[in-house]
């Protein structure tokens, strides 16, 4: 069915379907006040099988999906009414009446959003004991692409794969009980891009070649804020681990189950991307590579769409007030630097922005800033039919209309709840918390000198001032809770001497030093954060260390 033609289907029998759902919920509501049995359950049932027909016909998935799953709950219930199902006929019921605001919403827009009803689907699932919904269900793209760009010289042979993907786990396991743990995202996201980047580079994925470099671009979403990082979304990382066990295991026969959890894997992931509305050079280059349409669909958007769909609660506000501060802020940030010149993408995206924010204010019911949204959109769309530049007029009365929301949102946003964690939790002095930002620039210095060194044909005379970078490294780490690290930086400073210094480094030197290093910069960083570091941090630093001056022959 054609996509206009199926929205006007539904417009068309609107009221029939809000009929039928009001027919469920009265008859549910007799259902739980009778104390005979009655023909109310079945009744409703029936009501609701036959929306169900309707959603299916018309080609609504998520309305068709949800009304299935009512049918199916309402077949387990008591008759009569019995008190170990409240829960769920609570549940039924809110979920027909999010379903009538859904046609409402569809009513009123010129597309349908099937990931609208994602939460609520699921959410009936919970309580009815019922498998998830797969997020990507909603999604369509051809994941298994082959890549063009694939630099087949850096792979390792099968035998080398085995030994490099060991290594590469625990750097990736490393990174990752820090983010389960909460105590270190930032810098846990860091160690698994790393580890992800690496894999990818030299390692390949035979159950899904694409995996490892859409794994890449979902991590880089979440450590730009593009995603929000889900306990869900978490188990997905969780699942790339097991994907990376399979590369050291050493079996020559195709594991079919494995290769089918890997290429879900990669188009759950792959889903992720498509939602992000990070702007970096990875996302754009699997964009076009996907052929992932850009329909402005991002999950910021999701998120104010569904809690608009649900009604606001007093809660919800700090989060759709965070969101939108945040999108002013990019927004000015883009009036300052872009040129918006005449026909631009930039333009067109900056007028439908200011639409999107004008229809959030109308329906949240603030007059004045629906009013000069309105007029900055009309400007905007004036400047479009044109087909002129942005003005300097129009560039400052937007950033004014813009900063005059930021200033109300942030005199009214709900103030937050503490929600750290206290999971080991340090209690550190000023002191050693300078210390730890003092030791950990002077890591990034030494980082920084490695990548200079890399590019500039490996001159050991580059590295000159590494050992006593290094050495106040040290100082400052004895004043930490970290005395560990200690007796580890000091032979890593005698390695340096020993080899660094006198001859050009080989790559594979090159990498387990950098390893070592972002292994100490993850363990200053949490500690700065007053949280304890996995011992697995020093293990992973120590090992290599280890391995390092073996391969010298030190």
């Amino acid at each position: 069915m054609p996509y206009q033609d199926q929205i006007a289907s539904v417009a068309q029998i609107a009221e029939h379907i809000r009929e039928s759902i009001k027919t469920a919920i009265e008859a549910l509501e007799k259902y739980h006040s009778d104390i005979e049995p009655t023909s109310a359950r079945k009744s409703a049932w029936a009501s609701v099988y036959q929306l169900n027909r309707v959603f299916t016909f018309i080609e609504l998935p998520a309305a068709s999906l949800l009304t299935r799953d009512i049918c199916n709950v309402l077949k387990t219930f008591s008759d009569p009414y019995n008190d170990e199902d409240q829960q769920r006929l609570e549940s039924v019921i809110y979920s027909l009446s999010l379903l009538e605001r859904y046609i409402d919403f569809i009513c009123s827009k010129p597309f349908d959003l099937p990931q609208l009803l994602f939460t609520p689907i699921n959410e009936l699932r919970s309580i009815a004991g019922m498998p998830h919904f797969a997020e990507s269900s909603f999604f369509s793209a051809n994941h298994r692409k082959i890549r063009d760009d694939i630099n087949k010289s850096q792979r390792l042979d099968d035998y080398e794969v085995v030994k490099a993907s060991r290594r590469l786990r625990q750097m990736y396991q490393m990174g990752l009980i820090e983010v389960i743990r909460k105590t270190n995202v930032e810098g846990g996201l860091s160690m698994i891009a790393r580890a992800l980047l690496r894999l990818d580079n030299q390692c390949g994925s035979p159950n899904a070649p694409n995996l490892w470099w859409i794994a890449r671009g979902a991590l880089e979403a979440f450590q730009s804020g593009g995603l929000v990082l889900t306990p869900e979304r978490i188990k997905h990382l969780t699942k790339l681990d097991l994907q990376i066990r399979e590369l050291g295991q050493v079996d020559h026969n195709i594991n079919y189950k494995a290769r089918e959890k890997a290429e879900q894997l990669a188009f759950e992931l792959l889903y992720l991307v498509s939602l992000s509305d990070a702007d970096d050079k990875l996302t754009e280059q699997l964009r076009q590579h996907f052929e992932l349409a850009n329909t402005g669909l991002t999950e910021r958007n999701l998120t104010q769409e569904f809690l608009l769909l649900k009604g606001l609660k007093e809660s919800d506000y700090e989060s759709l007030f965070g969101t939108i501060l945040d999108d002013i802020l990019q927004l000015q940030t883009d009036l300052i630097a872009e040129d918006f010149a005449a026909k631009s993408n930039e333009l067109m995206q900056l007028f439908h922005q200011l639409k999107q924010m004008h229809s959030l204010f109308s329906v949240l019911e603030y007059e004045s800033l629906e009013m000069s949204l309105k007029e900055a959109a009309e400007r905007l769309e004036l400047t479009l039919n044109k087909q002129a530049p942005l003005s300097d007029k129009d560039r400052q009365f937007t950033s004014e209309v813009l900063s005059k929301i930021e200033t109300l949102l942030n005199q009214q946003k709900v103030e937050r709840s503490g929600n750290q964690t206290n999971l080991n939790r340090l209690t550190q002095t000023p002191e050693q918390i300078e210390a730890c930002k003092n030791a950990r620039k002077q890591i990034q210095l030494v980082i920084n000198q490695l990548e200079n060194y890399s590019q500039q044909d490996h001159d050991p005379q580059l590295l000159h001032s590494m050992p006593a970078s290094l050495g106040r490294a040290v100082d400052d780490i004895k004043k930490t809770n970290s005395d560990n690290m200690v007796p580890l930086v000091k032979e890593l400073i005698d390695t340096v001497e020993q080899y660094f210094l006198k001859q050009p480094a080989t790559q594979q030197a090159l990498e387990l030093l950098a390893d070592i290093l972002c292994s100490i910069e993850f363990h200053l960083q949490t500690l700065e954060q007053h949280h304890s570091p996995s011992n697995k941090i020093h293990q992973f630093a120590d090992e290599n260390l280890a391995r390092l001056r073996a391969y010298l022959e030190l």
